[in-house]
Order: structure tokens, then sequence, then C-alpha cells
């Protein structure tokens, strides 16, 4: 969420994705043309080929909702799963890290126009797409350099049969809007934000075929509706809280939260540190929500876990003052069904660049 304080480090052995890199771009768009006599290549269903997954027969699928992204593109969700899978599978809905952004001052051509809190924008399908597919450990250039993201998390997971679904945040919001629900300041900023409403809908994908067949929406894989986990990276972490907050969810079975931003009075409290982070915040939750926005965290007892939680952060994360996850690790440590793993290194999304703690985080959730 804070872009301030230093780059990760690099990996030499990131994958390069040769062909997976040449048709990114294409990805974007859901196909392309090879040529004026070739037939379009359909890229919706793709290998998911990084160094860490076991077998050659992972699979990723693209899916357009109704849900509109505040430039009008279609919200756009991945599900990453075995093509020769046959018996009912675990999910896990993974939300991505970065989801924050919000326009700084209005231009003359619309609500978007004008300088972004990044300076590429984060408020269009472009970027959640994108976003996704640096989680997958498949895009060479990073959106967060501060980030390692080498797919080492989603691989466990798919090491382990487990249908993943992933949705593209293109709202900035923390996933904390819901058009009727949790409004943001939508005068001031001119669209609705909506990251809460589209991981519900993932969750509602997962369990509910009706749900899916009204978008058009067909999931391949069977996944056990009574086996749902939740996965949060950075600001996903967020979204993992506002699930299980959900008034309209069902029982999960166990969630990972790793290197989120979970007490965001650590940002209001600090005003001379993090001025426009405030401003962004003052504009998701609303100006009148800022002087209590530490109650909503994972550290309030009055938040109900799954019987398994992983907290996964890092005292020494570049990217997050200590105070945004301290508390929570402190509040979970010792209860039971949970495991809190301070790692004490500079890294921010940390199960996402090592194999050895993603593997450790999703053995602890399945077994």
């Amino acid at each position: 969420m804070v872009p301030k304080q230093g780059q990760g480090k690099r990996n030499p052995v990131r994958y390069t994705a040769g062909i997976m890199t040449l048709i990114l771009a294409s990805l974007l768009a859901g196909c392309f043309k090879l040529g004026p006599d070739m037939a379009e290549l359909d890229t919706t269903l793709i290998p998911f080929e990084n160094p860490y997954v076991s077998g050659d027969d992972a699979v990723i699928q693209s899916f357009d909702t109704e849900l509109l992204c505040p430039d009008g593109s279609p919200s756009r969700f991945h599900v990453v799963y075995r093509s020769e899978q046959t018996e009912p599978a675990p999910a896990a809905i993974v939300l991505h890290s970065g989801a924050f952004d919000y326009v700084l001052e209005h231009g003359e051509d619309g609500p978007l126009s004008g300088p972004h809190y990044h300076s590429e924008p984060r408020l269009t399908q472009e970027f959640g797409v994108s976003k996704v597919w640096e989680t997958l450990g498949l895009q060479v250039s990073d959106l967060d350099p501060a980030e390692q993201n080498l797919g080492t998390l989603p691989a466990a997971l798919s090491n382990r049969n487990v249908v993943q679904i992933l949705p593209g945040n293109c709202w900035g919001d923390l996933w904390h809007n819901e058009e009727g629900v949790q409004f943001n300041e939508i005068e001031e900023e001119g669209f609705s934000r909506n990251g809460r409403a589209f991981a519900a809908w993932m969750v509602r994908m997962a369990t509910d075929a009706d749900f899916a067949a009204e978008q058009g929406i067909e999931i391949t894989p069977a996944i056990d509706p009574d086996s749902i986990y939740l996965v949060g990276l950075g600001d996903g972490g967020r979204g993992v809280l506002e699930l299980l907050n959900h008034p309209s969810m069902p029982a999960f079975r166990g969630a990972l939260v790793d290197s989120s931003p979970d007490n965001l009075a650590a940002f209001t409290e600090q005003p001379t540190d993090f001025p426009d982070e405030i401003d962004g915040l003052r504009r998701i939750f609303g100006s009148e929500n800022l002087a209590s926005i530490g109650d909503f965290s994972l550290a309030n007892a009055e938040v109900e876990l799954p019987p398994r939680f992983y907290y996964l952060w890092s005292s020494a994360d570049p990217q997050l003052p200590q105070a945004a996850m301290a508390p929570a690790a402190s509040a979970l440590r010792n209860q039971m069904g949970v495991q809190v793993n301070d790692t004490a290194t500079q890294d921010h999304v940390l199960s996402n660049s090592d194999m050895d703690l993603a593997n450790d985080a999703v053995e602890f959730l399945l077994d």
C-alpha cells in the first residue's frame, strides 16, 4: 500500500516466461489473431507454467463479469485448476496486493483523468489482469517492485489440487467497497468502487452454480462448496477481513493473511508521514469513519475466524509500518487453530516468493 520505503530484492531464477510474456498483452483482451490467414487463437484457457508447478495439466482460464470497472470495462477474474481433475476439489479465493489507488485531482476528461496516487493508474481492467498475472509469477516487469512475486503460493495451492479463483481488483479500494452497502465518496470521485462486491462474487461463483450461470459463466472443475479458503496477499488481507465480516458468506474452512495493512490507524494517526495515504482512505471509507478505522481489524475480538487461520508477516517489512501488522499478530498469537509467523525479513508478500513458506501455509490450512 505504501510504495515509499525501498525495493524488494531480485531473484535470478525468476521465471521469464518466454511464450507467456508474448501473449500477456493478448490476455488483457481475451484473444489475439496470428495473421490475416490464420485463425484467431483463444487465450482464455492457457497452461499455468512456472518453475514451482508440478505436472503439466495446470491451466488458467479467464472470465469477464457484468460488474464494471471505473474505466467501463468488465471486471475479470481467472481460475487456476488441474484439467485432469475429476473429483470435487477445495477452492481458494486469492485476493492480490496493490489494490489502492485514487485520482489526486480530476482533469477535464472525466473522473479518471488527471494524476493518480500511482504513476500508472490502477482503476482499470488492465491493471487487475496484470496484477493477477504478477501474482501467478508470470509477469516479468513488476507492478510493485517492493514485492517479489514468483508465484510460489499459487503453485503450492495448485500442487495440492486446490482450485484458485483470482479476481482482478480495478477499484483500488483495499477490497472494501460494495455499492449499496459500503460506499466510497461517490460524489467527490465520480464513480463507485466495488472491490468487496467483486470478492464476494468470487465466493458465490465457487459455491452457487446458478449465480455463475446468471453471468453466463461455467467454472469447469467441480468445487467442494464446503471446502472454501480465503487468501489475502498484501492489501488482499483487507479483503479476507471484509469477507469474514460479510453477512452472506458461507463458513470458510481456513484463511491465509500475508503482509496485510490490517491496522489502518497506523496511517491515520501519522498525518505528517502519510498524508496521501490518508486522503485515499478518506475517499474509500468516508471521512466520518477515519477516527475509528483502526477498530475494523483482525486484532478486534469480534472477528470470527475460520477453524484454520495463518497470519504471516514481517516485522522488517519495507512497505508497511510495523504498527499496521503487529497488533493483529499479538492478538492472534496462541489462539486455537491460528498460526502466526514473523519472518523478520525485509520482504513483502512473503509466501509468494518462498516455496517453503508457501508449502508451510498451504499444509497448515489443508492438513
